[in-house]
This record gives structure tokens, sequence and C-alpha cells, in this order.
């Protein structure tokens, strides 16, 4: 198909198309024909979207001579691309719209060279992905198969050493993926005629379960339909028993013989989703005894974003704001509640680390939920070295609730998982998060980001305040009620 020529019947397939059937044929179908839906994103994803649309405007700004395809049209779009690339005088195109057979791209970015056009695609990580590779890869393979030569392919990421201040072209990092991007592009050009033969198919390819399965976001309408306790739940399945579970038409964690070779951990979730009921061993008792009173319940909320919001902070550097603290002098009996929420236009982890050894007192264990709590105080104590050794202290009297019922601990409807928010539903019934108006991680990260970045106004502010308190309190009032229950479990 030559440049800007009209497009052919039927719904174009798009990178995200190409590789969803490469990976299953059955959700290349239905992302091809809508039956599933765009899903709207969350809080942290909208924020991460804006931060990708940040990056790109700043990449291009590296090259000012480029020229933008605007592509409210597709066809336009493409037809005016073809004219940028007759013209000489173009040296460099953003985001131009390809069309070859019912194949369609935008390339980020397109540099005029003497032996043909440079690929750059600009990622706001700060390393190499193959999903990367993969991207960069579709890319050339529909430019190369509407006729346009690309000699040299890069990447450009985000640099670890930017700070703020730097300017943006301090901001990235170019590799040279040419070999990689080649080699995975040999591949695709092998399998885009039948893919693009399966577009053009109205029924729906017949689905297999396999590995890539277990992230799909359509699993449980698919080959998860109606099995309530799949064998993808346990415990660090590998490939090997999944092949030979899955031969035998084996599914259901309930339906794996007694005789198979689980591992002991393995083997405990089996007997639990057959008796329906909760495991704890013997040395659960002892685990929970190491606690002593009184105790500290201790959860942190952080931000990490790609272009740093503080003096000295890297990119994707993880920034502790806001903590909060359930003290206890016996399991379930609160004495008291301490917070604290850094006002984040400017960075005040120095504050947020006085007052966090303030509250957590000399003596007493400090429950954590995941070993994330003590990357954090590390953090600190290698930031501010006057008080390293008070912070080091912490560390040796960390206890890390989530290890004990990983390691001891399993209930059935856990379903393979063991955070605070699938853990909470199932051993204490009358406590969730479904009120709150910031309800996880991800979303009090983006509302903590916008406020740094003077989003907000007063008011919002206020209310913003108020709900990050709220849910950071849920956090360690969580930790202090399933404490209390796995010391029932264990009695």
């Amino acid at each position: 198909m030559q440049k800007g020529e009209a497009l052919p019947d039927g719904r174009m397939i798009t990178k995200e198309l190409f590789l969803s059937f490469l990976a299953c044929h059955t959700l290349g179908h239905l992302m091809l024909t809508g039956e599933i839906s765009a899903r709207k994103p969350n809080a942290a994803e909208q924020f991460w979207i804006e931060e990708g649309l940040d990056i790109h405007k700043r990449a291009r700004a590296l090259f000012p001579d480029g020229i933008f395809v605007e592509s409210d049209n597709i066809s336009t779009a493409a037809q005016n691309t073809g004219k940028l690339i007759d013209d000489p005088q173009t040296t460099v195109i953003f985001e131009g719209v390809f069309i070859a057979g019912r194949y369609v791209v935008r390339p980020d970015i397109l540099i005029r060279q003497d032996n043909g056009w440079r690929l750059v695609e600009v990622k706001s990580g700060t390393r190499s992905k193959q999903e990367h590779i993969d991207d960069m890869a579709y890319t050339a393979m529909v430019l190369k198969q509407q006729g346009m030569e690309i000699p040299e392919i890069a990447l450009l990421h985000i640099s670890k050493d930017f700070r703020l201040g730097m300017p943006d072209r301090e901001l990235f990092v170019e590799e040279n993926k040419t070999k990689e991007v080649s080699e995975r592009m040999k591949l695709f050009n092998v399998q885009s005629g039948m893919i693009e033969k399966l577009a053009s198919v109205p029924t729906m390819p017949k689905a297999f379960l396999k590995p890539v399965c277990r992230g799909c976001p359509v699993f449980k309408e698919c080959m998860g339909k109606g099995i309530e306790n799949h064998i993808f739940e346990l415990y660090r399945l590998g490939k090997k028993k999944f092949i030979e579970l899955n031969t035998k038409d084996i599914h259901r964690i309930e339906d794996i013989p007694e005789n198979f070779g689980l591992t002991k951990k393995q083997k405990i979730m089996r007997e639990c989703v057959i008796q329906g009921k909760a495991y704890s061993d013997s040395d659960i008792a002892r685990q929970l005894a190491r606690v002593k009173w009184p105790a500290y319940y201790l959860d942190f909320e952080t931000i990490s974003t790609a272009i740093p919001l503080y003096p000295d902070v890297a990119p994707y550097e993880q920034i502790p704001t806001q903590f909060s603290v359930h003290v206890c002098n016996a399991p379930g009996k609160v004495a008291s509640h301490h917070a604290y929420l850094a006002h984040v236009q400017t960075d005040q982890r120095r504050q947020l680390a006085e007052n966090l050894l303030e509250h957590l007192g000399e003596e007493g264990s400090i429950i954590v939920y995941s070993s994330a709590e003590k990357t954090i105080i590390n953090s600190l104590a290698g930031l501010f070295p006057d008080l390293e050794s008070k912070l080091t202290y912490l560390k040796k009297r960390l206890v890390d609730l989530e290890k004990i019922i990983r390691n001891n601990f399993y209930h059935p409807c856990f379903h393979g998982r063991t955070s605070i928010k699938v853990v909470l539903p199932v051993l204490v019934a009358d406590m969730s998060y479904d009120d709150l108006e910031i309800g996880d991680g991800g979303a009090a990260m983006a509302v903590v980001a916008r406020m740094a970045a003077g989003k907000h106004n007063d008011e919002e502010v206020k209310t913003i305040r108020k709900n990050l308190l709220e849910y950071c309190r849920q956090d360690t009032l969580a930790m202090v009620r399933v404490h209390e229950r796995l010391l029932q479990y264990a009695a």
C-alpha cells in the first residue's frame, strides 16, 4: 500500500492488537471485535498516562525542527505523513501515521538520514525491557512493509542521573536497539500474515490455556470461567508442573491428585481448598510470640514520579510523605494513634523522620506488612547521618506480619495472595476499604503527586489531606485487627 492510500474495510490492526494476537489469538479477536471494552483508567493509571504524555512532549522538544502529525482523521494523517516523507526539507517527524495492509502505526520520532530514517521510540522507564523491543519491532515491521528504509532503531528512556533543574536533554538516555529489534522482527514478519488473516475471520478462535492466561484481563470470562480455585493460584507453580496438569485437563486445585508432585506449601493450599478451612502451622504461635508490647503498627505512603518533584531526587525514587502508627498495649487494645502527612510542596523527609522517631518510642515491636517499610527506613537513615543510629535501631524491632502469614498461615479465600486488601475481608469481615475516598496506594500516590505539583486549590487540598489520613489510618488499624485474628487461630 502506498503512502496515504485509503484504508481497507474492517478495523485496522494497531500495535496493541498485534501483540495481543501474538500472545493469544482469542484475546486479539476479543479486542478487535470490541468485546473487551476499554476500561476507564484508575487514578494511578491516569497519572502515569499524564506523565507519559509529558515525557513525550519533553522528548519532542529535543528536536526543534520536528513536525507533529495531527490525527483527528487517520486517513488524512497518513496522507499528510506521506507528504512529509516526500519533502526533503522535512528532517524530523513526530507521530506520523503509516498504514501497511491492515496494520497501522504511529512512530514516536523519525529522523531523516542519508540512507533512510532513524526510528526513535520514547519510553518513560529508566531501562530497556522486552516489551519495549516488541513495541519497536512492530513499528519497524509496519514501516518496512510500507516501503520505509529503517537502518537504525533507538530507544530513548529516562536517565537515572537526571535531577530537578537540569535541562531536558539530560533527562534522556538513548540506546541503540537495532540488533535486538531486528531479531525480534523476524518472528513478527513470519506471524504478520497469519495475524492479518485471523483479524479477517468473524468467528472467535478456540482458546487454549497457557501461562500467558495468568495475567489476561479476560481470564475470569475465558479460560478461568466457572473455576473458583484455579491452578494458577498455586504458590510458585512452575512451567513443568503447569504443563503436566494442563495436559491431564486438571485446572481446579481440588482436582489435583493427592500423589501429584506438589511442594509442601502447594499441598497445604490444596488441602485448604478441599477442606474449605484455614491452615495455621505449629510455628505461627512462636512467630507471633516474637512481638514485644507495646507494639507499634506502622505504614508508610510514598510518591514516585518520573520527573523528580524535589532537588537531589532521582527519577522514580521512593519518597515517603506520610505514615500512620497505631500503638497497642496488648492484642487488639489500641492505646493511641499517631499520623504524619507532609506538606508536599517541599521535601519534608527530615520532618517525617523526626516525627517517626518520636512516635515509635524506644522499645516494643514495630509491626509492618511487607518489606517496604524497612526499605524506607533504610533510605531515611542514609539521607540523615545524624539520625542513622536511631533509624537503624528501628529495623531491629520490625516484625513483618505478611511474612508470617505467607510462611505459616493460609485461607482458601486468599486465592494465592496475601496482600492486606485480600487478607483483611477474609479474616476481619466487618472491615473494608470500600467506603474510603482513597482506597489504595496507587490512588494515594497520584493525588499526593498532583498536590506537590500545585494542581489543587486550598479547599481541594484540605479534603485530599483528610482522605489520605483516613486511608493510611485504615492500613494500620487493619494490621491491628488481622494480628488479633491470627492469634486466635494460633491459640
